[in-house]
């Protein structure tokens, strides 16, 4: 009798522990809340730290690894997200050539996550198979065991032993019991949705091939008596949709990165041309399936407006799950060691926090299939706002108001007013510092005020992750916060920290978590300097930096030095963040170039910068030394838009995929070896396999270098090309493309030597001018949408932001479309 009741008893707890699935998918293929027949709609991230480059990092970073997870996790419930992606290597770190499971620290860490997130109710989606070696990006580990090494990525689909693998492994990791919930991963509400492999090789051509391999795997997961819902890449290769559609999964995987990857700094133009459509979502063939987005970023973009952005257009194309690549731990971030094309801590980018946050209540707010129109229609919808000129994404709803960036907005319902989360100002909070802060409503006189710390932009988060190398540096300053609502207003002095305040006073403080993180001193003084490299004369000049240290400077100086000997010393002001500004009036001085400096007075001693020397200009030990430098100019001064100053790494240009052969390289010129940019094309010739346009471009950002001249005032009469072509190309394209995306261009003839070619301005016309860099997965077309129009519209020369040029193939014979090549040596304004 003992033995049955104890028999009895382990079936019961077996029975409570087996998943009561949460979701499912009506007819129609929308993914519904079965307690109450609502709509899913999540948002939140990938996080990796299970597996591959992110357990690495925390290693270099000496950070418990649990630890971190909960941290973390504790971000995502602060952010009001709801969703997470698990992107585990099991196929390089957690099997045997035969796809048989290993436990081992990955898997213990990865049930350490699904029990964090299960306990703040955040929903999952497993993608066990990730098809990329988890040694990126050191590839100096050799201990991969897993199946991954033995079948490569394009044979997983049709080889009969890859697949049995496959299928043994799925089995094995759904049957795997989590020993911090006591249940089988099949078993685990919060995990709703199971990709079965991360972007795997398509075949569009063999559609019943891929319907066999989604079927199997499908079975595979079903066998383990899992029902959850089921999902398979399309946007990989969009042709495989008929796949989907013919195959038991429930649903479609989709990913977006609209600055491509890996582009080794940070974009500059306007993002939101990039993120105005994803017409692909929309594909009939998909109908009836459910769609998620796995994957997405605003790529090698540290700004806060593009979320938003790009969730409208998911919900556009019905997605009810979106999660961005990937969220760096809070210990890793200071230096992105996580992912060098992506960089995300509610932290260290408060901006794209906010936006995040942003995003996140798009996701909820707007309903599936609504339409907002293009750019520059859509930067409003609903009650949110995008604006590329403010950096800025913001929502304005009755309850809640958040702004990742200064804004001048007032909010709607001042009165049923609840929640803020913000960076910089706005009407209602005016804040010195530039970290993120919250303000949540407690009653009608009091308020939960969560301010964290300054963040200090110490270098390009984009450029290859280095442990060594800090990009991001929190700072625990005194600020002034004066806050505007009703039932609270009042002028405090904050430091990082929560602080409840009623009635205006405050009633309590504490500390924030991981708060000896942020207090890590230092230990040195750094200046960025953000002034422009030229001026005009007789137009105000204004010399701006930010200085970075432990502590408040005590006082910061520009040191102008003059030609040909001497200097002049400008006290500068301090600014809200860490920014110092100095207007100065030169109309005295002539046209020239000029060298400058910033000396930084600590307390202790003065530093001089770049240099960083313990010297100054006005002293008698003054030596030759690294300077900044500008140039003061008349308004009628060329103009460089394109010179041996710039560097071929930071130049856009077509990509050869399923498109002509293209290649940009910098080479040097005559035997003076003058500095120049070269690009070539194989074959313009039409080719029933290529996906983009016959036509090879490079694209030069010229916003910073415009804004340094007065447009309104005087406009250009020339562009002057010096280049010459390669191989018999006589003709190319020069374009100038405006913050919109509209393209004024014009034909140039080229010489077989260098020549200075002079395109009169009135020349320009409407030209279709092509969107560089080419997003990941395709999703956009290759020209800016708005240079396929026909419009009226002359070049406003205050907002050009690029310059191009174009081997295109309507340019030459169809007899002569092959091996065509310019190089230029610069490109100039002339006035």
């Amino acid at each position: 009798m003992y033995r049955f009741i104890i028999i009895n008893l382990f079936l019961a707890f077996t029975a409570v522990l087996q998943a009561q699935e949460l979701v499912y998918t009506d007819a129609a293929g929308t993914i519904r809340w079965k307690k109450n027949k609502q709509e899913v709609s999540l948002f939140g991230a990938n996080y990796c730290l299970p597996s591959a480059c992110d357990f690495r990092a925390a290693a270099y970073m000496r950070g418990d690894r649990k630890q971190m997870i909960a941290e973390d996790m504790d971000h995502f419930k602060r952010m009001n997200w709801d969703a997470l992606r698990l992107c585990f290597w099991g196929d390089f770190q957690n099997t045997d050539r035969d796809g048989n499971l290993l436990e081992n620290e990955h898997l213990d860490l990865l049930d350490c996550l699904i029990a964090e997130a299960d306990k703040r109710n955040i929903y999952m989606l497993l993608s066990p198979i990730v098809t990329y070696n988890s040694q990126w990006p050191e590839m100096t580990d050799t201990t991969n065991t897993g199946f991954a090494k033995y079948y490569p990525k394009n044979t997983l689909t049709h080889d009969e032993k890859a697949i049995r693998v496959q299928e043994n492994y799925l089995k094995q990791i759904l049957q795997h019991r989590n020993p911090y919930t006591g249940r089988c991963l099949k078993d685990e509400p919060n995990i709703l949705f199971v990709e079965f492999i991360n972007e795997p090789s398509q075949f569009p051509d063999d559609i019943p091939g891929m319907v066999n391999y989604i079927n199997r795997l499908y079975k595979a997961v079903r066998s383990t008596g899992c029902k959850k819902l089921t999902f398979y890449n399309v946007s990989q290769n969009f042709g495989v949709a008929p796949a989907i559609r013919k195959s038991k999964v429930q649903g479609s995987t989709h990913a977006w990165y609209p600055g491509a990857l890996n582009n080794g700094y940070s974009l500059q133009g306007n993002g939101l041309l990039f993120v105005d459509r994803y017409e692909q979502m929309m594909d009939p063939e998909l109908k009836g399936k459910a769609k998620i987005v796995y994957e997405f970023d605003s790529t090698d973009n540290s700004l806060g407006y593009m979320y938003p952005a790009m969730v409208r257009e998911f919900r556009r194309g019905g997605i009810q799950f979106a999660t961005m690549f990937s969220y760096d731990m809070l210990r890793t971030a200071p230096t992105n060691l996580g992912w060098q094309t992506q960089y995300f801590n509610m932290v260290y980018t408060p901006s794209k926090a906010v936006s995040g946050m942003i995003a996140a209540e798009v996701m909820r707010r707007i309903p599936r299939g609504k339409h907002f129109g293009y750019y520059p229609e859509n930067n409003v919808f609903g009650d949110f706002r995008v604006s590329y000129d403010e950096r800025l994404s913001e929502l304005n709803a009755d309850d809640m108001f958040y702004y990742s960036n200064t804004t001048t907005t007032r909010p709607k319902n001042l009165q049923s007013l609840a929640h803020i989360a913000g960076v910089g100002s706005s009407p209602v909070v005016n804040y010195s510092g530039t970290g993120i802060y919250f303000l949540d409503k407690q009653s009608d006189t009091t308020w939960l005020l969560e301010v964290y710390p300054d963040i200090m932009e110490l270098d390009d988060p984009f450029k290859m992750v280095n442990p060594n190398r800090m990009v991001r540096k929190a700072g625990c300053n005194s600020r002034t916060m004066r806050i505007k609502l009703p039932g609270l207003d009042t002028v405090l002095t904050v430091l990082p920290g929560k602080y409840k305040l009623s009635a205006g006073k405050l009633i309590s403080k504490e500390e924030l978590p991981a708060k000896d993180l942020y207090q890590e001193p230092m230990k040195k003084w750094e200046v960025a300097n953000r002034t422009a490299t030229e001026f005009v004369s007789g137009q105000p000049m204004t010399f701006r930096c930010e200085v970075f240290g432990d502590e408040h400077p005590k006082e910061v100086s520009l040191y102008l030095m003059l030609n040909p000997w001497g200097c002049k010393r400008i006290p500068m002001m301090a600014k809200d963040g860490f920014y110092y500004e100095a207007q100065v009036d030169l109309n005295w001085l002539e046209k020239d170039s000029y060298r400058y400096h910033y000396a930084v007075e600590t307390g202790d001693e003065t530093l001089l910068f770049p240099a960083k020397t313990d010297c100054l200009p006005d002293r008698w030990d003054y030596y030759e030394q690294d300077t900044y430098a500008f140039r003061l100019v008349s308004p009628t001064t060329p103009l460089s838009l394109l010179g041996e100053q710039d560097s071929w790494k930071r130049i856009r240009y077509s990509r050869t995929y399923l498109s002509p052969e293209t290649t940009f390289r910098s080479v040097s010129c005559g035997e003076e070896l003058i500095p120049a940019f070269q690009l070539s094309v194989t074959d313009l010739g039409k080719n029933d396999t290529y996906v983009t346009p016959c036509d090879a471009t490079f694209s030069h950002f010229i916003g910073d270098k415009i804004a340094c001249r007065d447009m309104s005032k005087v406009s250009p009469s020339f562009i002057k090309v010096r280049a010459y072509g390669l191989n018999g190309t006589d003709k190319a394209i020069c374009n100038v493309v405006d913050k919109d995306g509209r393209g004024y261009g014009a034909v140039f003839q080229l010489g077989q030597e260098v020549s200075d070619i002079l395109i009169p301005v009135s020349s320009l016309v409407p030209t279709k001018a092509a969107m560089l860099p080419q997003d990941w997965p395709g999703v956009n077309s290759y020209w800016y949408p708005a240079s396929m129009q026909t419009y009226t519209i002359p070049l406003d020369w205050t907002i050009a932001e690029f310059v191009q040029v174009s081997l295109r193939n309507e340019l030459y014979d169809t007899s002569n479309q092959k091996n065509k090549g310019v190089i230029v040596e610069k490109i100039e304004l002339l006035f």
